[in-house]
């Protein structure tokens, strides 16, 4: 499979419902190394911003966009953005690609248009971009932030001025981090790493968290293969360390575990603790034992399959991490997809299910233990809402503040905390650590 006809694949893939990153995994092996770089690039350029590239090319259309065959439309919205965002790559080789492989497909007409279409992006595109960059409209800034101009719109209610900064952090391309535990193991594996040609370096926010200058395939990295280090996003990484800061003693328990990454670095820190996870999904809850036994963190953790609404550990647990299901606003730089899925109907199902969690999490908790509710977005539904909702309808509970702070916190309204996307490491973050008070006195934590 060659990297266009690959970039089209995936893109059908995505249009159907898949993640753009578990689609391109599945076919790697049948691409070149060279091939694989231009399919990401490809997809993910398209992805991140694609109602700009469709509002840029049907302005060179002669014909009314619904009127396009599905095929012409990928090509056209791949082209256009790969002419527009991939500098170093030569708009006409890309633009017979396409046409090429629109003939394949019996679709000549869609390849006489997006032919005609693309050549005219590639000499004017550049300048309707530009024009719509320069305007102040709401519409324009979220069509070239990529975002979804309702989400934009509660940003800007939500956050003032500050929400013109956030649409401007959301165009900040990802660049992959390792946690790596253990000094030795982390001077080692940054040694290999830089041999190999990988620019790296120790983050200055997490000491067990390495950077890079880009993105890399988690195999290749060294110490992956020994399950030393693992691709994780340095806001993912604060929720355990706010838990290590915060523990007291007692049993821990994991609400929502997900695929295990999570999982992992708690069981890391707390090597003596008893812990139990719980995951609905069972093709996630196989997925975590393998990332457990890749850590070797396997039989540290008993993982539960199960519905966290209505399954109970065998422990009164003393602290909880509660990383709930979300819109995942704060990784839509790195899971593009997610933000076209995401609708104002699926935001309030969203809350809903969020405001259940955390009161489940609430009636497990023992007296005087903490829960730390997390979130991957950056939508007030999901977090201080959330958090107000539970607190108005539970007196026996109290919002702690933790141990870190910096220019990349920023205190919710009122609650919890935030983290900003301003860096390519991290992803938008929301956290918030509630304390159920004993026998009706806070507990001094």
């Amino acid at each position: 499979m060659r990297g266009i006809e690959a970039a089209l694949f995936v893109w059908r893939e995505v249009r159907a419902g898949k993640f753009a990153s578990e689609s391109i995994r599945r076919i790697a092996d049948s691409l070149s190394p060279g091939d694989l770089t231009l399919v990401s690039s490809l997809v993910y350029s398209a992805l991140r911003r694609q109602f700009l590239w469709k509002e840029i090319y049907s302005r060179f259309l002669r014909t009314s966009p619904s009127g396009l065959s599905q095929s012409a439309g990928d090509a056209l919205c791949i082209g256009t953005a790969g002419i527009l965002e991939l500098r170093t790559f030569a708009p006409r080789v890309l633009v017979n690609g396409l046409v090429q492989e629109l003939k394949k497909q019996g679709d000549d007409r869609g390849s006489r248009i997006v032919n005609a279409v693309l050549r005219r992006v590639a000499e004017e595109g550049r300048d309707q971009m530009r024009k719509i960059e320069v305007s102040g409209g709401l519409k324009e800034q979220s069509l070239i932030s990529g975002i979804p101009s309702w989400v934009a719109s509660s940003w800007r209610n939500v956050w003032g001025d500050d929400g013109k900064k956030l649409l401007k952090m959301m165009r900040i391309r990802p660049y992959s981090s390792f946690r790596i535990t253990g000094e030795s193991d982390r001077e080692r594996i940054l040694g290999l790493a830089r041999e190999k040609g990988i620019r790296c370096w120790q983050s200055p926010l997490l000491s067990s968290s390495v950077r890079l200058a880009g993105t890399v395939f988690p195999p290749e990295f060294p110490g992956y293969g020994e399950g030393l280090a693992t691709p994780q996003t340095e806001s993912s990484m604060m929720v355990a360390e706010v838990m290590r800061k915060m523990h007291k003693g007692g049993p821990l328990l994991e609400m929502c575990a997900g695929r295990g990454v999570k999982t992992g670095h708690i069981s890391s820190l707390f090597p003596e603790t008893p812990m139990e996870s719980i995951e609905l999904s069972p093709a996630r809850a196989k997925a975590a034992e393998r990332e457990l036994a890749r850590t070797g963190m396997r039989g540290k953790v008993r993982l539960i399959t199960g519905d966290a609404l209505h399954t109970s550990p065998s422990f009164v647990p003393s602290m909880i991490s509660l990383d709930a299901p979300c819109s995942g606003s704060g990784t839509w730089n790195r899971h593009p997809e997610a933000k076209w899925r995401l609708t104002p109907e699926k935001l309030d199902s969203l809350a809903s299910l969020q405001i259940n969690l955390l009161k489940r999490a609430v009636s497990l908790l023992a007296p005087g233990g903490i829960v730390v509710y997390s979130t991957c977005s950056l939508l007030k539904n999901e977090n201080e809402n959330v958090v107000a909702h539970v607190l108005s309808e539970e007196p026996g509970l109290v919002e702690l503040s933790f141990p870190f702070g910096g220019a990349l916190f920023r205190k919710g309204r009122p609650w919890g905390t935030y983290m900003w996307p301003e860096l390519p490491w991290i992803d938008g973050f929301y956290m918030a650590v509630i304390m159920k008070k004993s026998g009706g006195k806070t507990v001094d934590g």
